[in-house]
């Protein structure tokens, strides 16, 4: 049976390039262009389906494809609202 080596604890110096890699300023710009264009959107398509939920028979094609697109809108927003 062999038996475990013990060797001496090398210290390791972290890649300061993986911990504070910068963000291109350019590219948070153009986060923040999106996130307001969807957020604007949004605001758009909820005033769309409180009209046409308000009716009292809506059609149900536009009512799902309201749904939809709110989810796309909804998951930019989140996207364009991430740290990383």
């Amino acid at each position: 049976m062999e038996r475990l080596k013990l060797i001496q604890n090398a210290a390791i110096e972290p890649n300061k390039l993986l911990d504070k890699e910068e963000k291109d300023p350019l590219l948070e710009d153009f986060k923040a262009v999106v996130r307001s264009l969807t957020e604007d959107a949004l605001k758009v398509i909820n005033r769309i389906a409180a009209n046409e939920m308000s009716k009292p028979e809506p059609n149900a094609e536009l009512v799902e494809e309201y749904y939809l697109l709110f989810h796309y809108l909804d998951f930019l927003k989140r996207l364009t609202s991430s740290k990383e």
